[in-house]
């Protein structure tokens, strides 16, 4: 009887096609994980700027904590600006005074601001309440 050769193919190694293959698929998770980055970072955005705002009607309960029970009294809208990732933002305060009896008043303090997302311009605002005594 005859000798019966066996060829074995002992390549190590990828192939042209399985590289393409793990490509396109480490393709798909980055562009997963791309998507889900853009998300946190406009939500990161959107909490500086709550914070901030925040910090602003801290600001004006503060003034108005400090201005003479006399002198207290409802503002109009004013515009401040502060610095949000290094971008000036502005943001909207209202001071509202209501007399609850001769010695005590209720100041709300609303600011207001908006963000673009996706494409459409949404309003936020925070409100504060406080109540201020006569001295």
């Amino acid at each position: 009887m005859g000798q019966m050769t066996v060829s074995k193919n002992n390549a190590s190694g990828m192939t042209f096609v399985e590289v393409l293959v793990s490509l396109v698929i480490v393709f798909i998770i980055f562009l997963g994980l791309s998507g889900s980055g853009l998300v946190v970072l406009n939500e990161n955005i959107k909490n500086e700027m709550r914070d901030e705002a925040v910090s602003v009607a801290e600001s004006a309960v503060q003034v108005a904590r400090h201005t003479l029970f006399d002198n207290l009294v409802s503002l109009p809208a004013a515009n401040v600006q502060r610095m949000v990732r290094n971008v000036n933002r502005p943001f909207t305060v209202i001071r509202t005074v209501t007399n609850l009896d001769g010695d005590n008043r209720q100041v709300v303090i609303n600011v207001g601001w908006t963000r673009v997302e996706n494409n459409q311009t949404r309003s936020y605002n925070h409100q504060v309440a406080t109540i201020v005594r006569r001295r």
